[in-house]
């Protein structure tokens, strides 16, 4: 199940349109320095948070609009006489909670001087203890430890007095005889211990785990330390599971991206006349544009997909090619984002001298990738080879739609799709998609992609079959790539 969404003279984004899954998971929305992620998170949230919107996006254009679409249900706002309104059309059947930047975070909306002043002599009557899920997870994203703070309050709004005039939760934690208020917190600890309440307030109401809730976190890595980034994915894995979570973070972060899986990943690419293009799936060495924890390695291959990938890793293994030698395949995206980051390597030697790169793409995409490179005057020789097969969406298309192989059909239909067949996947995709129109078979594998998510299956499950077809079936048309390695590692 997907959200639909529609942004219209927003901030930087002019138009965009963008499908997000709300089944459990971590997601990321990527992309370079105001390419507009946090944009598109605030205005995303803004399906279940009624928030100002003029506090949240300033000036406007009057034909500014938000549309979102949730299965038959709609929700908009709309400029009307300089004003935002909200409308709906049927229930949109979705909760959440956001939690923003620094600078427009739903924290300290109504903080002063003197109510700073007047939180700092809070005393014990005005406390309440919070639960332990916020103090123990508090402690161990942020320490590795669950008992780290000895205690974890919550102002009681009702016993503070009339001095105390603030809106919404504050905390305090307590280390031996210290006790500090929220707003003397590090930034870490401030950020996180609000994101956990929020949590634990979703997690309390979650009356029904089959109503789809969606948590969007923005920027979270500009307060916490890698090490607890890592623990705090982690941990949002955990809940997403548990409490049936769609977790989205806007975010440019190693440490976050490499957890999450390339269909999960949406990266935003601004182009020079500032027009948007959302890149799904999107592997995290592109996300990133960093392969400094590559470094080191003998030999990287450059791809497209992870189905190229483990084509490459089983003609290595069956080749006995890493012998001595480590070698490292990393997945890009489509051909364009392979050549440009294989130019990038080599520009700025992110991978070092001592280290060699080559690049294997799709079968599909010869004569593209060549215009491409002679149109971007790229001269830097890599070695590049090709593929004796297209894409894994083009591959699905070609041997179970255009020209069914019925030995393949049969094996992906026996091992993967048990509730609901194949066939009824396929007469779906013919009744909804103009299926002429899908040269890239990218809608038939979005309806596979439902089914795979509603059941708790993965993308690998596929590449492992399809992998395994290919090297039984089709051994003459990979013995070429097999000889290219050869050359390459030898």
């Amino acid at each position: 199940m997907k959200l639909k969404i529609s942004i219209n003279k927003i901030k930087s984004i002019n138009n965009l349109e963008i499908e997000l899954p709300i089944d459990k998971g971590l997601y990321a929305i990527t992309g370079q320095n105001g390419a507009g992620k946090s944009t598109l998170v605030t205005c995303a949230s803004s399906v279940f948070f009624n928030m100002p919107m003029n506090d949240y996006f300033g000036e406007t254009d009057d034909d500014a609009f938000i549309k979102f679409s949730l299965n038959n249900a709609t929700r908009a706002w709309k400029k009307n006489n300089g004003k935002w309104e909200q409308s709906s059309d049927g229930k949109m059947n979705v909760k959440g909670f956001y939690e923003g930047s620094i600078i427009f975070g739903n924290r300290f909306k109504n903080t002063d001087y003197r109510t700073l002043k007047s939180l700092d002599k809070i005393g014990n009557k005005e406390l309440e203890n919070v639960d332990d899920f916020i103090r123990e997870n508090l402690g161990k994203i942020l320490h590795n430890n669950i008992s780290f703070y000895d205690k974890v309050f919550k102002l009681n709004n009702s016993n503070a007095g009339s001095e105390v005039n603030f809106r919404g939760d504050i905390f305090y934690y307590q280390k031996g005889s210290k006790r500090i208020s929220q707003f003397h917190m590090s930034t870490g600890e401030n950020l996180l211990i609000s994101v956990l309440n929020s949590i634990n307030i979703r997690n309390s109401d979650r009356a029904s785990l089959l109503k789809p809730c969606i948590l969007f976190l923005d920027e979270i890595e500009l307060a916490l330390h890698p090490s607890s980034l890592k623990r705090l994915v982690a941990f949002l894995k955990e809940i997403a599971i548990e409490y049936n979570y769609a977790i989205y973070f806007s975010t440019h972060s190693i440490e976050l991206i490499s957890g999450i899986t390339p269909e999960n990943i949406f990266f935003l690419e601004r182009y020079a006349d500032d027009s948007l293009e959302v890149l799904n799936p999107c592997y995290p060495s592109y996300a990133t544009r960093i392969l400094y924890d590559h470094s080191g390695y003998d030999y990287v291959i450059l791809v497209e997909d992870d189905l190229a990938k483990e084509i490459i890793k089983r003609i290595l293994k069956e080749e006995k090619l890493h012998s001595n030698r480590l070698i490292h395949i990393l997945p890009c995206g489509g051909y364009t984002n392979v050549i440009d980051l294989a130019q990038e390597v080599v520009a700025s030697n992110l991978i070092g001298k001592t280290s060699s790169i080559s690049i294997v793409l799709d079968g599909d995409v010869k004569k593209e990738a060549q215009k491409y490179i002679t149109k971007q005057g790229i001269t830097n020789n890599i070695p590049l080879n090709y593929l004796p097969i297209e894409s894994l969406e083009k591959y699905l298309k070609s041997k179970l739609y255009d020209n069914v192989d019925h030995k393949l059909f049969r094996e992906l239909n026996d091992f993967i799709f048990h509730q609901k067949s194949l066939k009824t996947i396929i007469d779906e995709y013919k009744t909804e998609v103009a299926t002429t129109k899908d040269n890239n078979g990218k809608k038939f594998y979005n309806h596979i992609d439902t089914e795979l998510r509603a059941r708790n299956k993965s993308r690998s499950e596929i590449v492992e079959i399809i992998v395994a077809y290919l090297f039984e079936n089709d051994r003459v048309s990979l013995d070429k790539i097999s000889l290219f390695l050869k050359k390459q590692l030898s």
